[in-house]
């Protein structure tokens, strides 16, 4: 997902002239693009979304006009507010306040590929919902800016539980036919289990996705990240992090490697996001547990 684009005269182009305060088109997560927007009044002119639509109030309060379909909608936006519209949608609207907002653009695919259920379908049919207030959607959209905030430190994997969740969450309520997941209990199959923590250990180093351990493991996001829960104790993006968590151990009780370095080499991109996960989870900056564990 390249972003959040709209397809006007025949033309893909942004959905707004203004640049993103904040996106996800640089970890590109599979299947869904969000971008942060802080807009005053402005008018969205006419346009077609290619691709499932969310829009999100996150701040401010304004009173907006939507024409689609025939119809001139009018409301009055508030925090957590929410819109969601079809692929192949054409609207415009008009903002006539200030407001901080997120733009979601969800690829079928993702709906498709969230569940076994769903795999042999080409698309899923949504519906339009304006004025929407579903605080499970708000609370999924919100973690994921918050997630694209602080540049990601899980890697692209946490991004893409969230989307997944959101996709199966979709597929529940707000799909026209209505998929309802089946429970499936007793974690994953011992062969399964081994195959995806084999290829954990040998890619460590590497920015692992959901889709990617879920296709190593041949089933669906969903299943995978419920059994392998029930098999772990751990959600996916969880274990992730503790197994870099614990190489990260053993890189800094090696005299001949500084601390960036061990954060590189358990796959943390970024020092301060190493520093700032080790000490949530052992308890002590890398610096201090590198000084109990070297000689003196």
């Amino acid at each position: 997902m390249p972003g959040v684009t709209v397809v006007r005269e025949g033309c893909a182009e942004p959905l707004l002239d203004a640049l993103p305060t904040l996106s996800s088109t640089s970890i590109q997560w599979q299947g869904l693009a969000l971008e942060c927007y802080t807009t005053p009044p402005v008018l969205v002119s006419r346009h077609q979304h290619p691709e499932h639509f969310m829009h999100m109030v996150l701040r401010g309060a304004a009173k907006y006009e939507a024409t689609t379909g025939g119809r001139n909608l009018r409301f009055t936006s508030h925090p957590g507010q929410v819109f969601l519209l079809p692929k192949g949608t054409v609207d415009e609207i008009n903002w006539f306040g200030k407001a901080e907002r997120l733009a979601v653009a969800i690829h079928p695919c993702l709906l498709t590929s969230a569940l076994e259920e769903t795999a042999h379908e080409v698309d899923i049919e949504l519906m339009e919902r304006w004025g929407l207030n579903d605080p499970h959607i708000s609370a999924l959209l919100s973690e994921m800016q918050s997630d694209l905030v602080e540049s990601s430190p899980a890697g692209i994997i946490y991004g893409e539980s969230l989307a997944n969740a959101l996709a199966v969450y979709l597929l529940s309520r707000y799909a026209v036919w209505k998929r309802t997941p089946v429970a499936y209990k007793g974690g994953l199959s011992g062969y399964r289990l081994k195959r995806v923590l084999d290829y954990i250990a040998e890619n460590m180093g590497s920015d692992l996705s959901l889709s990617q351990l879920s296709a190593i493991a041949g089933m669906s996001p969903h299943y995978f990240s419920e059994l392998f829960k029930q098999s772990t104790g751990f959600t996916p993006h969880q274990y992730l992090v503790l197994q870099k968590i614990e190489h990260a151990k053993r890189h800094l009780c090696n005299p001949k490697l500084n601390i960036l370095d061990a954060g590189l080499e358990a796959g943390f991109q970024n020092p301060s996001h190493f520093a700032r996960v080790f000490r949530r989870v052992v308890g002590l900056s890398p610096s201090s547990f590198r000084a109990n564990c070297l000689p003196k």
